[in-house]
């Protein structure tokens, strides 16, 4: 018997979404997309904070530039499985096995949208601050920053939303998080399991960019303005 809201395909009684299923297993969906966001969190925040210097450091030099960006490619390229399970033999199975490689990956893009927002920064507004007395550390925090801010904005709706993604695969060493609930869905054949967290890693990306849409416009007023 088909019920509502249940769309089969393949086996009678494992239908691909299913909202009796969602009801039923509120509590593990709730878990598993505190961990998913929490585990993402963790590794924009990190992938932030190393990107920062990173950039500074490229900015110093066209050939420092040149190494900075292509190592971050070059840890872009190293498989996410690779990454994950070697890390497993330093951290054992702690959220570390997952952050640290979801963060190295945000490099690549968090790096370049630093970079190019800091480089949009026109060079008279830079010269009145230092006319005004301002120190480098100063210009940096007041002029240089602010106007990078929607740049650097748009890097990390790009690195969530990329991140979100990948933390699918720290299910394949219990990390939690939609990926454990798709790997066990995949292992036990089951439509239902998979399709939903598959749908909700998709919702999750999309609230999140949004999200970030709202947080850039308010925190760049000017835009707006210059929009209008």
């Amino acid at each position: 018997m088909r019920l509502p809201g249940d769309f089969h395909f393949h086996k009678m009684g494992d239908p691909w979404l299913s909202w009796h299923y969602i009801t039923a297993n509120s509590h593990a969906i709730l878990s598993a997309t505190r961990t998913h966001v929490t585990l993402t969190l963790e590794a924009v925040a990190l992938g932030l904070v190393v990107a920062m210097p990173m950039a500074a450091l490229a900015r110093q030099q066209p050939w420092l530039r040149s190494l900075v960006l292509n190592l971050c490619t070059a840890i872009y390229a190293v498989p996410s499985i690779a990454f994950i399970v070697a890390l497993v033999n330093i951290f054992e199975l702690s959220s570390l096995t997952v952050v640290i490689p979801l963060a190295s990956y945000s490099l690549v893009i968090l790096v370049r949208n630093i970079l190019t927002g800091l480089d949009e920064v026109d060079g008279e507004a830079v010269a009145a601050a230092r006319g005004m007395g301002m120190s480098d550390r100063r210009i940096f925090l007041k002029v240089r920053l602010p106007i990078a801010v929607p740049t650097i904005i748009a890097g990390i709706r790009l690195a969530v939303v990329s991140t979100i993604e990948l933390v699918v695969i720290g299910g394949y060493v219990g990390q939690g998080g939609y990926g454990e609930e798709i790997f066990q869905g995949f292992a036990a054949n089951s439509h239902t399991q998979l399709t939903t967290y598959i749908v909700l890693t998709v919702l999750l990306a999309l609230v999140a960019d949004a999200v970030l849409l709202v947080a850039q416009r308010l925190l760049t007023p000017w835009k707006r303005g210059v929009a209008a």
